[in-house]
């Protein structure tokens, strides 16, 4: 069992039970003390569990009432783009799901049986005990501010996989340019889109008034992009036979 499967492992017993010892991990792992031990302090270090002087329990309420807090301020609009992403997603599906709170949304929402990657820790926390979700967590240095992990041999398991769908968030539009905060962010966002059939971005019309200085690429490199309200003609036609575009009321055509 390779470490990031004993992870999931950990992290599903760990919901079950409210706690869990060195002692049980090793009979459930059938690995050392040591091995546990060290399993124990990376999930701590990575702020997916807490951990206490013979074994771990849950991360601290604050961490999680953070979480609830950023999904009370999604807009129904916001909720909307998240239902329209939902509708493309099928069973059985291998998906990437990148850092947003947006994507938080979709992964509340998610109910299909399907495979997810992602290097959030948000998802990590919503998706890690769903049922039906197999859900790998691209670990390594854990960024604070927009709540990310990030290394380079995690992110290269990318280049191994095709995705049936990758789901990108923005944080600018500007001049039809998608960008971001963080360069590692950016890196393993640009794996992701080179291992994906189908790349949907989803961001809203304020993102055009945002800037941001790590470009991923154009509107027009995505297969969808799935927004709050109709864009501007101008754009629209610029777009035109490059990027399905899905808004509330437009329904999606997707196959």
């Amino acid at each position: 069992m390779y470490q990031e499967q004993r992870f999931e492992r950990i992290l599903m017993l760990l919901e079950e039970r409210g706690n869990l010892s060195v002692k049980e991990m090793v009979d459930e792992l059938e690995v050392s003390k040591d091995t546990v031990r060290r399993d124990f302090d990376c999930l701590s270090q990575r702020n997916l569990a807490q951990r206490t002087h013979g074994g771990i329990l849950p991360v601290k309420n604050t961490t999680v009432l953070g979480f609830q807090e950023r999904q009370k301020g999604l807009t129904e609009d916001k909720k909307k783009i998240a239902d329209l992403a939902l509708s493309l997603v099928k069973d059985q599906s291998l998906l990437f799901f990148d850092v947003s709170t947006l994507m938080l949304e979709v992964s509340q929402k998610l109910t299909k049986s399907v495979t997810v990657y992602s290097h959030s820790l948000d998802n990590a926390l919503v998706l890690s005990g769903k049922e039906g979700v197999d859900f790998h967590l691209l670990g390594g240095r854990f960024y604070s501010k927009n709540r990310f992990y990030y290394s380079l041999h995690e992110a290269q398991l990318l280049q191994h996989l095709q995705f049936d769908l990758a789901f990108f968030g923005a944080a600018s539009l500007s001049q039809g340019v998608v960008s971001y905060e963080d360069e590692e962010d950016v890196a393993v966002k640009q794996l992701a889109m080179q291992a994906a059939r189908t790349k949907i971005l989803i961001a809203e019309s304020d993102k055009y008034e945002k800037h941001s200085k790590y470009i991923l690429g154009k509107i027009e490199d995505f297969d969808y992009w799935i927004t709050d309200k109709k864009p501007d003609p101008d754009l629209i036609e610029a777009l035109k036979d490059r990027v399905t575009i899905l808004y509330d009321g437009k329904d999606s055509d997707y196959e």
